[in-house]
C-alpha cells in the first residue's frame, strides 16, 4: 500500500516522552513494525511551522511577533468498534476532500496604508486529500489497533494522503505572485544611446527623443514564503482529523508583515523631471548674447495611463520630447532694441552748476539695460549724488518750499524725462511722486520727484524683451529714449486736465532797513496750485480704432505765495548787496489746456517753457468731463509731504528751474 505523500520521509522513532492522545498503553507489539507510528512526528513538524510562521519580523516602529494561529480544539481518542472507527474515518475522508481556504492577514508598517486579506484557495483536485481507507481496512483486518474483541484505536494521521508536489506547485505560484520582497518605486533620466543620437542627427524629423524617464514601478513587501505557506496548510489538513470544528481547520490563517510603496505620483515626476526651455537672453553687464536651451517635457495623460495598466516592478521607459525655445540667439539678435518704444526731450535751464548735475545723471543712466521683469530705481542706478562724484549745487526746495542750494539739484528733470518716457511705452510705475510745485518741462502731470534716501522713482520693464535706456544731454535738451522690441498691438497717446487751481497771494514781509532789501522787491517767488488728472489712450495699432481711455493717477502741486520785502525802523549802513543777478518777479504761468479736449485725449507734448498768461488759470465753462474707463488699477492720488521735500520746480523762468 503506498505511503500518504507527507509519510515519503518518515522513519524517526517516537519519543517515549511525547504525550501522545493516541497512545496506547500496554498495548501487545504491533504487526505492523515495519511501519511505526507516524503522528508523533507529524505533531513535531507540525509544532515546528508553528514556531516558523511566528518568527519574529520588524515593523516601522519596533520589534513583534506574529501570534502563533490558536490552535483547535481536539477530541479525546477512545476506543471504537470497528463498525463507528470505519465510519469515522470515512467522515473524515470526506471533510478531507472539501476545499482549504488559506487567508493571509496583513499586519502594515504604515497603519494607514494597508490591504484587503489574501485568500488562497487549494481544491480536493489541487491537494489530493483525503485518508487511506483500503490501508486502513487491510490494518484492521490484521489486528492494528485493535484493544479488545470489539474496541479498535487508529490514529488518522498515519492514513493522511496529500498530493504535496501539487500543493507545493500552487503555493510556490502565490508566494511568487503575493510574497514578493519589497522595492520602492524610482524614477532617474537617461540619455538615448549614442547610435540614437547620431541617427537624429542625421534626421532631425526623426523625432528620436535625446532623454528617457525609466520609471520602475515598487513592489509591496509580503514576508512570507512558500515553505511557510506549506506548513500552515499541512498543519490544517492535520488538525482536521483530530479537531472538535474540522470545518474551522480547513481555514486556517496566516499573517504577514506588510510594507507597500510610494505610488508614483505624474505631477512629481513633471516637477522634477521636466524642464521649460529656456530663451535666448541678454547679460545686462555685458550685452552679450546668451544661448537659449532646451526643454524636456513628457504627455502627462498618457503616462498615467501607463502607470495605471503597469504591474509591481515594471519598468517603463517614457521619450522625453525636446522642447525648443521660442526666442533663439539669432532671433533676440534680430529683434532685440530696435525699436523706440518711447522717448522725451526735455528743455533745461541754461545754468551751469544745474547742466552738469543733468549730465552727470544722465552718464549714470545711458546704457543701463533693464532685463523683463526687472525694476528700474532711479537712486540705485544713479547712486548718491555727493560733490566727490562731480555733483554741483542748483537750487532746490527745501522744508516748507523754501529755494536754497544743494548739491545735485535738478536731476529731478532726468527722473521725470524717464517717466514721461515710460507712461509712452505703457510699462508698470512701481513707484513714483510728483513735484511740490508745478513743472514745465513736461506735461502737466507728467512729472516725477526724487530725492536721495526718503524718494525715488521706479518702474518695471513689463515687456517680454530686454529695454535699453539713452540718456544724455545736448542743445539745451534733455533726451531719454527707451530701446526695446514693441511688442504691443495698440498705440498709447496722453493727455492731462486741470480739475483745481490754487491762487498765489502777495505776502509782505518785514526786514532789516540795511539796504539788503527795497520795498517791494521779490523774496520768494509765486506758484500757482493744481490738481491734475492724467489720462491714457489706447488705439489699435493698424485701424487706429479707439480702444478705452483710462485715468493714470491725479497729481497735487501746492501754491506758494509771493513775499516781498517791506524794510522797517531806522536806517542802517548799507551792507553790500550779493554779487548774483537779482532775481526778477515771475508771472504766474497757467498749464496750456490739452487738445483735444479731456473727452478724446491725445498726447501732450511738453510746452515751451516761456509763460504766456498772467492771471492764475480759471476752470473753463464750456469744458466738459473726459469720458474714462475703469483703469486696471484704480488712480493713485499722491500728495507730496510738505515737510523733507526738497525738490526745485519751475514755474518762472530764474534759476530755480529745475528739480
Amino acid at each position: 500500500m503506498a505511503k500518504g505523500r507527507f509519510e515519503a520521509d518518515k522513519g524517526a522513532a517516537k519519543s517515549a516522552a511525547r504525550s501522545d492522545p493516541f497512545a496506547v498503553k500496554d498495548k501487545p507489539a504491533p504487526r505492523t513494525s515495519s511501519r511505526s507510528k507516524l503522528w508523533p512526528i507529524l505533531a513535531a513538524v507540525a509544532g515546528v511551522a508553528v514556531l516558523v510562521i511566528g518568527i519574529l519580523i520588524l515593523n516601522k516602529t519596533g520589534v513583534f511577533s506574529t501570534p502563533e494561529p490558536t490552535a483547535p480544539a481536539t477530541t479525546e481518542p477512545h476506543g471504537m468498534s470497528r463498525a463507528e472507527l470505519e465510519k469515522h474515518f470515512n467522515e473524515l475522508d470526506s471533510l478531507l476532500k472539501q476545499d482549504l481556504t488559506l487567508t493571509l492577514t496583513p499586519e502594515p508598517v504604515d497603519p494607514d496604508r494597508s490591504e484587503e486579506p489574501i485568500l488562497l484557495t487549494l481544491t480536493a483536485t489541487d491537494s489530493g486529500a483525503g485518508l487511506d481507507l483500503t490501508r486502513m481496512a487491510a490494518d484492521l483486518n490484521a489486528g492494528t489497533g485493535k484493544q479488545g474483541e470489539d474496541n479498535y484505536l487508529l490514529d488518522p494521521r498515519d492514513y493522511l494522503l496529500l498530493n504535496e508536489e501539487a500543493i507545493r506547485a500552487n503555493l510556490a505560484q502565490a508566494a511568487e505572485t503575493y510574497g514578493t520582497a519589497y522595492a520602492p518605486s524610482s524614477a532617474q533620466l537617461e540619455d538615448a544611446a549614442e547610435d540614437a543620437l547620431a541617427d537624429n542627427a542625421e534626421d532631425e524629423e526623426s523625432g528620436k527623443p535625446e532623454k528617457y524617464l525609466v520609471i520602475q514601478t515598487g513592489s509591496a513587501g509580503r514576508d512570507f514564503t512558500a515553505d511557510q505557506l506549506f506548513e500552515a496548510v499541512k498543519q490544517a489538513y492535520e488538525s482536521v482529523l483530530t479537531a472538535e470544528d474540522p470545518e474551522t481547520a480547513l481555514q486556517p490563517s496566516l499573517r504577514y508583515r506588510l510594507q507597500l510603496p510610494d505610488a508614483v505620483d505624474v505631477d512629481v515626476l513633471c516637477e522634477r523631471f521636466c524642464k521649460e526651455p529656456e530663451n535666448a537672453s541678454l547679460d545686462p553687464d555685458t550685452g552679450d548674447i546668451i544661448e537659449g536651451k532646451n526643454g524636456f517635457g513628457f504627455d502627462r495623460d498618457a503616462l498615467a495611463e501607463e502607470l495605471a495598466a503597469a504591474e509591481p516592478g515594471t519598468e517603463l521607459r517614457i521619450p522625453l520630447t525636446v522642447l525648443s525655445p521660442e526666442i533663439d540667439a539669432d532671433s533676440l539678435r534680430e529683434s532685440l532694441f530696435r525699436d523706440v518704444i518711447g522717448e522725451a526731450h526735455t528743455n533745461h535751464t541754461n545754468i551751469h552748476n544745474r547742466t552738469n548735475n543733468l549730465k552727470l545723471a544722465c552718464k549714470e543712466i545711458d546704457g543701463t539695460i533693464v532685463m523683463p521683469g526687472e525694476t528700474f530705481s532711479f537712486n540705485q542706478t544713479v547712486g548718491q549724488r555727493t560733490k566727490e562724484k562731480g555733483y554741483l549745487e542748483a537750487i532746490a526746495y527745501v522744508h516748507g518750499g523754501e529755494s536754497k542750494p544743494e548739491v545735485g539739484g535738478g536731476i529731478c528733470q532726468v527722473a521725470s524725462s524717464i517717466y514721461y518716457a515710460v507712461l509712452q511705452a505703457d510699462l508698470n510705475t512701481v513707484e513714483r511722486e510728483p513735484h511740490m510745485f508745478m513743472v514745465d518741462y513736461v506735461p502737466s502731470g507728467m512729472d516725477a520727484t526724487i530725492y536721495w534716501g526718503y524718494l525715488d522713482y521706479k518702474f518695471e520693464n513689463t515687456s517680454p524683451y530686454p529695454i535699453k535706456i539713452e540718456a544724455s544731454v545736448s542743445g539745451g535738451k534733455v533726451h531719454i529714449i527707451l530701446h526695446g522690441t514693441e511688442w504691443k498691438d495698440y498705440t498709447v497717446e496722453l493727455s492731462y486736465e486741470v480739475l483745481e487751481t490754487e491762487a498765489w497771494k502777495t505776502v509782505e514781509k518785514e526786514v532789516a532797513n540795511d539796504g539788503t532789501y527795497y520795498k517791494g522787491e521779490v523774496i520768494t517767488t509765486p506758484y500757482t496750485g493744481y490738481k491734475i488728472a492724467t489720462y491714457k489712450t489706447t488705439r489699435d495699432r493698424e485701424t487706429g480704432k479707439k480702444l478705452e481711455t483710462t485715468q493714470i493717477t491725479i497729481s497735487r502741486y501746492k501754491k506758494r505765495d509771493k513775499v516781498i520785502a517791506n524794510p522797517t525802523g531806522p536806517r542802517v549802513n548799507p551792507q553790500p548787496k550779493p554779487t548774483q543777478p537779482k532775481p526778477t518777479e515771475p508771472k504766474p504761468t497757467q498749464p496750456k489746456p490739452t487738445q483735444p479736449k479731456p473727452t478724446e485725449p491725445k498726447p501732450t507734448q511738453p510746452a515751451p517753457t516761456q509763460p504766456t498768461t498772467t492771471a492764475p488759470p480759471e476752470p473753463s465753462s464750456d469744458k466738459t468731463e473726459p469720458v474714462v474707463t475703469e483703469p486696471p488699477t484704480p488712480p493713485v492720488e499722491t500728495t507730496k509731504p510738505a515737510a523733507n521735500t526738497t525738490e526745485p520746480s519751475s514755474e518762472n523762468n530764474s534759476d530755480e528751474n529745475g528739480g
